[in-house]
């Protein structure tokens, strides 16, 4: 029994199907049944239930899994280990941040971690949060900038700074005016969100009671989409700290009384390999953004 019948124990038991399994492990089916069979005599149980159109776990086989996926998650952190031994500043670091935020922060996050670390090679991924937290379970992104809280047992956070968000008006809004507004007050305005699954839309949500804003039916990809939905009078919305520009005069950004924000953090798995790098880096990038 070795690490490469456990991947293939692992994708059959998945996939419940020897061919998609064969597929996902680069080998023949006929390969994957043979190693599978042998699998089977080595351990003198049933591991799968054969049928016509089926394959289905054996009980012995589902009390084996969790050992199994636990072994090739050990043998992939020791990999990692290892591959980053020699000069682990020298090696890929892969950063995610999700979009309403990533265009703001990263280039000066860069910056920052290339004055540090010259020889540090960055992977930079932009993609919704559900995404990214996925990515870093399957340990394939080594950490991300995320807004808190994030529900996930298996990763820890390290809180880089407060990120407060104001009401955008286009200039001519008879808001426009107001030096802070509170939102308990606001008649029913058009508010402007992005699309599903952004969480800067639930965190609106959140904040913006359908008592006092009426959900407009658009639906923006972007932050940059809605201010400029916004400067041609189409509604209102709201914009985080880190996206604001002070000089555009055809949009106002309105203080809120209520001052909610969104907290963004440095996350990443527990126990990753390279978890003292990623704490240093959390205090490098621990304050505010430049504007």
């Amino acid at each position: 029994m070795n690490l490469r019948d456990l991947s293939y124990l692992v994708a059959v038991a998945e996939l419940k199907n020897f061919s998609q399994a064969a597929e996902h492990c680069s080998i023949s089916q006929p390969t994957l049944s043979t190693q599978i069979k042998k699998l089977e005599d080595y351990l003198g149980v049933d591991l799968f239930l054969r049928e016509k159109n089926a394959v289905e776990t054996t009980d012995t086989c589902r009390e084996i899994l969790p050992l199994a996926r636990r072994i090739l998650d050990d043998a992939r952190s020791i990999r990692q280990i290892a591959a980053h031994a020699s000069d682990r500043h020298r090696n890929m670091l892969s950063l995610g941040a999700f979009p309403s935020l990533a265009s703001y922060v990263l280039p000066e996050y860069v910056f920052r971690i290339k004055q540090h670390y010259p020889e540090l090679k960055l992977q930079l991924v932009e993609e919704k949060t559900n995404a990214l937290v996925a990515l870093l379970l399957d340990k394939k992104l080594d950490a991300a900038l995320l807004a808190l809280p994030v529900e996930q047992a298996n990763l820890e956070s390290r809180t880089l700074f407060e990120d407060p968000f104001t009401l955008a008006v286009c200039a001519d809004h008879p808001l426009a005016e107001q030096a802070e507004i509170d939102l308990n007050t606001v008649a029913k305005e058009n508010l402007l969100l992005l699309d599903e699954g952004h969480c800067l839309r639930d965190q609106a949500l959140k904040l913006c009671h359908p008592s006092r804003f009426v959900e407009h039916d658009f639906r923006a990809s972007s932050l940059e989409t809605l201010r400029f939905m916004v400067k041609n009078g189409v509604g209102v919305t709201l914009m985080p700290s880190v996206a604001v520009q002070p000089d555009d005069h055809d949009i106002r950004y309105i203080t809120i009384r209520q001052r909610p924000s969104r907290q963004i953090a440095l996350v990443w798995i527990k126990n990753h390999p390279r978890s003292e790098l990623l704490e240093t880096l959390a205090g490098l990038l621990a304050y505010k953004p430049l504007p």
